[in-house]
C-alpha cells in the first residue's frame, strides 16, 4: 500500500475537534447544507407516516438505524459543499450535484454495497416482527425484546458498513485510491485507531438514530456530521 494510503493515529479528542469544525462549517453554508438535508428529512416523515398508517410503528426505529447503512452513499453532495467553504468561497445547490457529478464509479459501487446491506436488515427486521410481535398489539415485553434482537443484528451490519465506508468513501471521491484500495485503508484506518473511530461510531449511532426518529433534526445533525466525517478523514490522511 503506498504511503499516501497508511493512516495516521489520532486522539480521541480529534473527534471533539472535528465536529466543532463540522458545526462551524455548517454556519458558513447553511442554506444548501440544510436544503439538501431536508430531502432525507422529508423521506423520513414519509416513511414514519406510512408505517403509522398500517400500524408497524414498531419498525421506526429499525429504519432510523438503517440510514447508518445507506447514509454513506449521500456523502458526496456534503463534501463537496465542505471542500467549497474550505476554499475560501460561499458554495450553494450546484456544488451538491457536482458532488454526485464528480463521484467516481467505485463510489457509486460502495453505494449500492451500502443499499444491499440496508435491504438485507430491513427484511431480517420484518421476519423478526412477524414471529415477535405479527398483527397483534405489542405490549412492553414485546417491543423491548423485538429493540433489542434487531439492534444486535442491525449493529454488526452497522459495523461491517462503518469499516469499510468511513474512509474509502473520501478516498474514492478524492479520485486517491481504487475500490478495493480504499476499502483495504478505510479497514486498516479503523483498527489503528479503535479507539477514536468507537467514539465516532457511538456519536453517529446516537445522533443519527436520534434524530431521524425526529426527522427535522436532520436538517443540522446530517450536515454536521458529514462535515466533521471529513475533517475526521483529513486528519488520518492527510493530503500531500
Amino acid at each position: 500500500m503506498p504511503d499516501s494510503l497508511q493512516p495516521r493515529r489520532i486522539a480521541v479528542a480529534t473527534v471533539s475537534a472535528a465536529l466543532a469544525g463540522g458545526w462551524r462549517d455548517f454556519r458558513r453554508c447553511p442554506a444548501p447544507a440544510a436544503g439538501f438535508a431536508a430531502i432525507f428529512a422529508g423521506i423520513g416523515l414519509v416513511i414514519f407516516a406510512v408505517l403509522l398508517r398500517f400500524g408497524v410503528a414498531a419498525m421506526m426505529v429499525p429504519f432510523a438505524g438503517g440510514f447508518l447503512l445507506v447514509g454513506p452513499a449521500v456523502l458526496a453532495g456534503f463534501f463537496a459543499l465542505r471542500r467549497g467553504v474550505a476554499a475560501g468561497r460561499a458554495p450553494g445547490f450546484g456544488d451538491v450535484f457536482g458532488g454526485f457529478g464528480r463521484a467516481p464509479r467505485g463510489l457509486w459501487v460502495l453505494a449500492g454495497v451500502c443499499s444491499l446491506l440496508f435491504l438485507i436488515w430491513m427484511s431480517d427486521a420484518a421476519t423478526v416482527y412477524s414471529f415477535m410481535i405479527g398483527g397483534a398489539v405489542p405490549d412492553a415485553g414485546q417491543m423491548a425484546r423485538f429493540h433489542l434482537w434487531t439492534s444486535l443484528m442491525g449493529a454488526v451490519l452497522a459495523f461491517i458498513v462503518f469499516n469499510i465506508t468511513a474512509f474509502a468513501v473520501p478516498l474514492l471521491f478524492d479520485g486517491r485510491a481504487q475500490l478495493v484500495a480504499a476499502v483495504s485503508a478505510s479497514v486498516r484506518a479503523v483498527f489503528s485507531n479503535f479507539g477514536a473511530m468507537l467514539a465516532w461510531g457511538l456519536v453517529l449511532a446516537v445522533a443519527v438514530i436520534a434524530t431521524i426518529l425526529f426527522p427535522p433534526l436532520l436538517i443540522v445533525s446530517l450536515p454536521c456530521l458529514a462535515f466533521a466525517s471529513d475533517l475526521l478523514y483529513l486528519e488520518v490522511f492527510p493530503p500531500a
